[in-house]
């Protein structure tokens, strides 16, 4: 197999009081995505932290984390992750979003992401989808208020719940992008709905969150198999 290299951006920070225990958001990509790409190697840079984006052909791809911020939001490091994905999309790099990566892809090829009217994603939630599922359907974990509500015109929606009926793009060039979370653990995402439940998050949102992470059932290991041979295929 031929080595990649990888670099992961950071859009968001795991809370203090939790990272002791679960990482960072690279390290929990690193655990869910390495063992199906064995052959990467995985940098990050952090421009949530003040770091300065990477040029886009400095690694063969890139993946984008979530973050507790907007993607529509008027930063200057948003900003440049809009410009360095249009960069990196014409070098011809592939790109894999998660959550607001998901969202900031689609907003910098020409969606756009908004408040969902819904209100919040927050749990366990059955997708379905032409991507690592059985019967193309599997339970994916979800931490979002935002969605993509105008895809972009080179995007096709391959994928969704009841709740997010645009959660998985994948794009005419090499990007691929999902709404959920395949990085994350059941632990974690009871971990944030106790933190936030009645305060960021309603106290029944929270509650269902986690009753819904005993009754839909979560593998991302096949995901994590396609996120791998979208790398392959692209490099």
């Amino acid at each position: 197999m031929t080595a990649l290299s990888l670099c992961i951006i950071e859009n968001g920070l795991v809370p203090d009081d939790l990272k002791p225990q679960f990482g960072s958001y690279p390290d929990m990509i690193r655990q869910w995505l390495a063992p199906s790409l064995p052959e990467a190697s995985f940098a990050e840079c952090s421009p949530v932290s003040g770091e300065a984006m990477p040029a886009a052909d400095a690694y063969d791809g890139y993946l984008l984390t979530g973050s507790r911020h907007s993607s529509y939001e008027d930063g200057d490091w948003i900003r440049d992750i809009r410009q360095f994905l249009r960069q990196a999309i014409d070098l011809k790099r592939p790109v894999f979003g998660i959550c607001f990566g998901h969202q900031i892809m689609a907003d910098a090829f020409g969606g756009q992401t908004t408040k969902a009217d819904n209100g919040w994603g927050v749990g366990a939630q059955e997708y379905t989808a032409s991507l690592g599922m059985p019967d193309d359907k599997a339970g994916f974990f979800v931490f979002h208020q935002d969605q993509v509500t105008s895809v972009p015109p080179a995007a096709k929606v391959i994928g969704g719940s009841a709740h997010c009926p645009n959660g998985v793009l994948e794009y005419s060039f090499p990007a691929l992008s999902v709404q959920f979370h395949p990085e994350f653990t059941s632990e974690y995402v009871e971990a944030l709905a106790n933190k936030y439940g009645g305060d960021v998050i309603p106290s029944d949102t929270s509650q269902a969150a986690i009753a819904s992470l005993q009754d839909v059932a979560v593998d991302n290991t096949r995901l994590a198999d396609d996120v791998a041979a979208f790398f392959r295929r692209w490099t």
